[in-house]
């Protein structure tokens, strides 16, 4: 019997929810998951390591690695293939204060909260 699935921690669901192709006719929508988008973000925008970023979002570097390579594959499909790309769903939980590991984060969202700038 399969191991069930840990849930993936994510600071925040994203206020973008998805993109469209612009130019020809849409073949159809893959969708990135919440925390396939988290990977994303983590290892891709913030520039963490894949160990820093399975830390931070409770699970193994291995598992880092698959998300990030299914998120890759589903996002150069979307480009080549003109797939409309959503960002939805997912196993996972957002974590519901600021965490010792996320001081010095640029992009926390309980940052934003705490500065008033921006209410979830």
């Amino acid at each position: 019997m399969a191991r069930p699935q840990k849930l993936r921690c994510i600071c925040s669901k994203p206020k973008i929810t998805g993109f469209l192709p612009q130019g020809c006719p849409e073949a159809g929508t893959l969708n990135l998951t919440y925390d396939e988008y988290e990977v994303i973000r983590l290892l891709d925008y913030v520039k963490l390591t894949q160990e820093q970023c399975a830390a931070k979002m409770n699970i193994s570097r291995p598992t880092v690695t698959r998300i990030y390579d299914g998120a890759r594959q589903k996002m150069a499909d979307a480009l080549v293939n003109g797939y409309r790309l959503t960002i939805s769903g997912g196993d996972v939980i957002v974590c519901e204060k600021m965490r010792p590991e996320c001081v010095g984060e640029e992009h926390c969202c309980h940052k934003r909260m705490e500065n008033g700038a921006e209410k979830l």
